[in-house]
């Protein structure tokens, strides 16, 4: 069917803004070398195929009115979940709500021409039309997919899985555009260019997450009780020990030789002199590294840890990661927030979730930050000990391997958070093993699993915490990791942390 030269040029436009989104997705994604949702792509997403549902109008083309009708709310339910409507007129949204229920009342009003017009379409024979339906529905069945996939993680997000069925549909398409001579169509899927390098970002994606990390470990050269922590870190305690540095390096030493000998991979550094922080053994408070080639500096509620910053240190870490990109938070230092890094924040690397429990040592506003820049989502809650005081760090009460989650529930004082947190591990594949109050007041969640070259994995753990630990629990990890004990008793006891505290991980750049 002839049609004239406008209809093609909006056909033309709607597939333009289509590629338009995907371009902006894949650098996007190329960039952060992880398959990135950005809320551009959905807005475009719904614009095109208002466009397109107009095109396929004209075109009277049934099977693009149907493959643009499959995906419509959808992109609408991703802008909602990115809260993007919270910035557009009510009205406006009401009116792209409203768009495809008043294409509805005009074919239910003249129902008998419509089913003529494009049902028996003399242009496009039925046997054609099943098959341009075919391809529509396998392409837009990917945002089916990618509805069910985000909606249980309660997050916008774009699976491989959502990309194989683009590929497959393209095809399809393709196939019915050529035959239909339509080749509005058949240009329009250049896009299976971009779904194809997804596919491919993707699996390095997953690769990447594989990665075996290195541990950097600080030795304590100056460890000692820190009175600027100990207001807010309920777990330190004073000690009268006199050789309490030498009790702490042979703790330190000791934890370092288990690692070694089951050929996990450990990067040790000194603690520069004249630092004045009794804390350098606990480097995982003021870097983490992303295996995109990101490093993050991060701002740190005590002054006398700052120094720990240490720039030889840091390009220690930027040579081993293959760093190409530093996101330093540590200005918000100035405005009195603070975000210590994975103590503050256990990470969901592979669900993109950032767990943390407000504290003194924990902001919203520079989480927010982190999170807008490094691509996660966060779920901030209140957690307080049996005094009302809060939680001062997020990893002694959470800790992430990689088919289950160590979780303290009596501290968290919501209930509809503690269900959000729950449910959020549940979709991220995560079996949820509750641990009582006196288990993390011993470090039970104060734990990390870790690999070996070989990607055996191991749970590294206090021997006080692993003690605790009951024979249902210990089960349940063993289908994981194998427990790891470390012996490290005056760190917990003056430090107020332990082992997950210890160790930095460094992730390989890919």
């Amino acid at each position: 069917m002839d049609s004239p030269v406008w209809v093609y040029l909006l056909g033309l436009a709607g597939m333009g803004i289509y590629g338009l989104r995907l371009l902006i997705q894949w650098y996007l994604s190329e960039k952060s070398r992880h398959v990135e949702s950005p809320g551009i792509y959905w807005v475009l997403s719904s614009i095109g195929a208002v466009v397109l549902y107009l095109y396929g109008w004209l075109r009277k083309d049934f099977s693009i009115i149907f493959g643009e009708s499959v995906g419509y709310y959808i992109y609408m339910w991703n802008i909602g979940v990115l809260g993007l409507y919270k910035r557009v007129p009510r009205f406006l949204v009401v009116l792209q709500a409203l768009f495809p229920v008043a294409i509805l009342v005009l074919i239910v009003r003249d129902l008998p021409t419509f089913t003529e017009t494009f049902l028996h379409n003399e242009y496009v024979p039925l046997r054609l039309l099943l098959f341009g339906v075919l391809g529509q529905s396998v392409y837009e069945l990917r945002s089916v997919y990618q509805l069910v996939y985000s909606y249980k993680r309660k997050a916008s997000i774009l699976p491989m899985g959502h990309w194989v069925m683009a590929v497959t549909g393209s095809v399809l398409i393709i196939i019915y555009g050529l035959i239909r001579h339509d080749w509005v169509l058949v240009l329009g899927q250049f896009s299976i260019v971009f779904s194809i390098r997804n596919i491919m970002i993707s699996v390095s994606s997953s690769r990447l997450m594989s990665s075996v990390a290195t541990l950097l470990m600080v030795r304590p050269t100056q460890f000692g009780f820190n009175e600027q922590t100990a207001p807010d870190n309920h777990f330190q305690r004073q000690s009268s020990e006199k050789d309490l540095r030498e009790y702490a390096l042979g703790e330190f030493d000791g934890m370092v030789n288990v690692l070694r000998e089951r050929d996990i991979p450990v990067l040790v550094t000194e603690d520069a002199q004249g630092y004045g922080s009794p804390d350098s053994v606990f480097p995982n408070n003021w870097f983490s590294t992303h295996s995109d080639g990101t490093l993050v500096l991060y701002p740190m509620f005590a002054s006398n840890r700052r120094n720990e910053r240490d720039p030889a240190i840091i390009r220690e870490v930027m040579r081993v990661a293959g760093t190409k990109r530093i996101v330093d938070l540590s200005h918000w230092e100035d405005k009195g927030k603070f975000l210590e890094s994975t103590g503050s924040m256990v990470l969901d690397r592979k669900a993109r979730v950032a767990y943390a429990c407000r504290s003194p040592r924990t902001s919203e506003a520079v989480l927010d930050d982190f999170c807008r820049k490094m691509g996660y989502r966060s779920i901030l809650f209140d957690a307080v000990d049996r005094d009302g005081n809060p939680i001062y760090h997020t990893n002694v009460i959470l800790s992430l391997g990689g088919d289950f989650a160590l979780l303290c529930e009596s501290v968290i004082i919501s209930p509809p958070e503690l269900t959000e947190i729950e449910a959020s591990l549940l979709a991220g594949g995560k079996k949820v093993i509750r641990v009582s109050y006196e288990q993390m007041r011993c470090f039970a969640c104060n734990c990390l699993e870790v690999k070996n070259r070989d990607g055996k994995r191991y749970l590294v753990i206090s021997d006080t915490a692993e003690k605790t630990l009951t024979a249902a629990q210990r089960t349940v990890i063993g289908e994981s990791a194998e427990l790891l004990p470390v012996h490290i008793p005056h760190i917990e006891e003056v430090g107020g942390g332990s082992a997950r505290c210890m160790m930095a991980e460094v992730f390989p750049r890919g």
